[in-house]
């Protein structure tokens, strides 16, 4: 599993058997993808790790990949197999990514941060870089959770304005806002059979939602 380490700017892997870390991953002060060159702009340190993922990509040949979002809006990607610093480092929002989901195949995901959008995404691991493929913009800061539908088709968002949204992932288009909770969402996940969703939340409540059904 990985997790935020100790020193907060690392991750850390862990064999969940054994007990024991394998890997502690730190971002190196290098240039951030997207960023400026210019030397009254010089790289900073990337802050606090606020979100970490690990996966398998299908061109690993099933060895695993780090995924972390940080306080300075940037996400960085680690292949295990070298991790000595990120192959993949770009910056996504103005403001710290709360939270990254990945599709399926590990090709593409969706970011959310304390700012006002979503990031569709995709990587590109032979070249080691990321492509924004679009930005959403919902006028209301903080998602705090993304969980894309295992079929692919639908995505949910938890926002710190008490409402749940759905988008089409493909299309990459908003579909609806569900309005159930008195305080900010926490988290959102989708049965394994696709057909609920389920929506926690600072008021203490759970919500399930019946929605676009997979069929």
């Amino acid at each position: 599993m990985a997790i935020a380490g100790n020193d907060t700017s690392s991750v850390e892997v862990w064999d969940v058997d054994g007990g024991t870390k394998v890997s502690q991953l730190r971002q190196s002060i290098h240039e951030i993808q997207g960023s400026s060159t210019s030397l009254s702009d010089q790289p900073k340190a990337a802050g606090m790790c606020m979100a970490v993922q690990i996966f398998s990509p299908p061109e690993s040949g099933g060895f695993l990949n780090v995924i972390a979002g940080f306080e300075d809006g940037s996400i960085a990607v680690w292949d295990l197999r070298n991790s000595k610093e990120p192959s993949i480092k770009v910056k996504l929002h103005s403001e710290p990514v709360l939270s990254i989901a990945f599709d399926g195949p590990c090709n593409g995901g969706v970011s959310g941060a304390a700012d006002e959008k979503i990031v569709f995404f995709t990587l590109d691991y032979q070249r080691n870089t990321c492509l924004i493929k679009q930005e959403i913009t919902h006028g209301r800061p903080g998602i705090a959770d993304i969980c894309i539908r295992g079929d692919g088709k639908i995505l949910a968002t938890a926002g710190w304005d008490h409402r749940v949204r759905i988008y089409d992932y493909h299309r990459r288009r908003p579909l609806a806002i569900l309005k159930y909770h008195s305080d900010g969402v926490s988290a959102v996940a989708f049965s394994n059979d696709y057909r609920i969703l389920a929506s926690a939340s600072m008021d203490a409540t759970v919500a399930l939602w019946s929605l676009y059904p997979p069929n």
